[in-house]
């Protein structure tokens, strides 16, 4: 009788191989307010880009760090529809990285915007607080 040890081994890492050369991003499930850090530390970006950069690469740039860390992020199941319009609206943005200035974001939910507001102030990351708690957000 044949040892299935070998083919057992080879066909192992064959599997650990195919994993390895996966490009996707891992998904790392957040609360709120790891939610809101990212968020903030990456509006500040932009924000600071805006003043900043010279030329639009460099703002889309920012835009496209921003993505990136958006993506890697699960966040709680009533903002993922949210989280999945923003991205959208980031990459859009892309080409035109002036576009935010003019086209509002899409916003979650009131009661997810309520939520998130009142933990903004909570968040080191979010020194002026107004994404989720400007009057326009309540529009």
């Amino acid at each position: 009788m044949r040892s299935s040890g070998p083919l057992l081994t080879v066909l192992m890492f064959g599997i650990l191989l195919v994993l390895a050369c996966d490009d996707s991003p891992v998904e790392r499930e957040v609360d709120d307010e790891a939610y809101l850090a990212v968020m903030c530390m990456n509006l500040e970006r932009f924000s600071e880009a805006i003043l900043v950069e010279k030329e639009e690469a460099g703002i889309a740039t920012v835009i496209e760090k921003f993505i990136d860390e958006l993506q890697i992020l699960a966040p709680p199941s009533d903002m993922a529809e949210f989280h999945e319009a923003f991205i959208s609206y980031l990459e859009e943005a892309v080409g035109d990285p002036t576009r935010p200035l003019v086209v509002p974001p899409p916003l979650p939910d009131k009661d997810v915007r309520e939520r998130l507001a009142n933990k903004e102030r909570s968040v080191d990351e979010c020194r002026a607080p107004t994404f989720f708690s400007s009057p326009t957000a309540d529009q």
